[in-house]
């Protein structure tokens, strides 16, 4: 089969580009591998970080510590028309027309629209009741760099405003996620993920290299790491003291609950699992570019490490990160000397 013997043209470490996908698997029949002995086993672990539902009348919009907006200044005519477009994609929600004098003007399906906006992009149900007047008080009287009459057209024009938008939708973000994203401040170990239980499964064609020292048949490179990929796995391969490596795959399932930097709960999925001579367990971020939220993934795999290592007790848990400018200059020569020389966000 194509796919299957892509691996065995002469092309170094790296197979060639095939036209079919292929099949990524534990590999079982190799009979050169000891599937037992290159399995890397990880904790499952409980969630740090959760969001409760609290009263979103605690919130406290004159503390939000916004930057205040000028008032801008509309004819009758700019402000007759008045289109909303939904936070989340920018398609028109609604128009108000107010008609050639003005007259009509009600800002409370403008507060609503905002309200529901904001409930449905957090995924709340309910609450509401305690977030209209929230966000009434804070247009009115914190939005603007003076409080305003919300029933005039001019302020509803402004309100439509892209900026104006999108600071009632990031700082009342930022306000109900402190309210509600909970740190459970420990974490225990619900089960394992084992490597070689993974199931096989179908990945676009595209560059890979050939597994020795993985359960993996092959490790296949994404697009978007400029080939960072395939140089760190090809480096892994020769290291004399990594005993065993894999991808974490989605089909893996492992990823771990962070809190990104707008304050918003998400996942995060490391990049290689390494487990060295010394039978110590490395996770791995390669990135060729770095990320808005790299720092906040990388202080919660720190976390993870610490939980891990304080829940499994039998196993240690450390984490590299590897960028692709240091890798590529330095070109270490074996693992420990990449954990001695990697350093980025090790310390607290």
């Amino acid at each position: 089969k194509k796919a299957m013997s892509l691996g065995a043209k002469d092309e170094g470490p790296a197979g060639p580009r095939g036209e079919d996908s292929l099949t990524v698997e534990v590999d079982n029949s190799n009979p050169d591998k000891d599937i037992d002995a290159l399995d890397i086993a990880l904790p499952r672990l409980s969630r740090r970080f959760t969001r409760e539902f609290v009263d979103l009348a605690e919130l406290d919009p004159s503390a939000f510590g916004n930057t205040k907006l000028p008032l801008k200044h509309f004819t009758p005519e700019q402000a007759r028309e008045i289109v909303f477009k939904t936070m989340l994609d920018g398609e028109v929600d609604h128009t108000i027309d107010l008609g050639a004098d003005g007259g009509g003007a009600d800002h409370r399906s403008v507060v609503a629209f905002f309200a529901r906006q904001l409930l449905k992009e957090m995924r709340l149900v309910g609450g509401y009741d305690q977030l209209y007047p929230k966000v009434r008080l804070f247009m009115r009287d914190h939005l603007f760099e003076k409080s305003v009459d919300l029933d005039d057209p001019v302020v509803l024009r402004n309100l439509s405003e892209p900026a104006a938008t999108k600071i009632v939708f990031d700082y009342f973000r930022q306000g109900i996620n402190a309210l509600t994203i909970h740190d459970s401040g420990t974490a225990s170990i619900e089960g394992h993920i084992r490597l070689r239980e993974t199931r096989p499964f179908r990945a676009e064609s595209r560059r890979f290299v050939q597994a020795k020292k993985s359960v993996f048949n092959r490790i296949v490179g994404e697009p978007k790491a400029d080939g960072l990929e395939l140089k760190f796995a090809a480096f892994l391969e020769d290291a004399k003291d990594v005993a065993a490596h894999g991808k974490n795959y989605p089909a893996v399932g492992f990823r771990v609950d962070y809190v990104k930097g707008n304050g918003d709960l998400s996942s995060y999925v490391p990049d290689f699992f390494v487990r060295d001579t010394a039978d110590r367990v490395w996770i791995v971020e390669t990135k060729g570019r770095e990320e808005i939220d790299l720092p906040q993934k990388m202080a919660r795999l720190r976390l993870w490490c610490e939980d891990a290592n304080a829940a499994a007790g039998d196993v240690r848990y450390g984490f590299v990160y590897v960028d692709q400018e240091s890798f590529e200059r330095h070109k270490p020569t074996n693992f420990a000397g990449l954990v001695a020389a990697f350093r980025d966000y090790q310390e607290g």
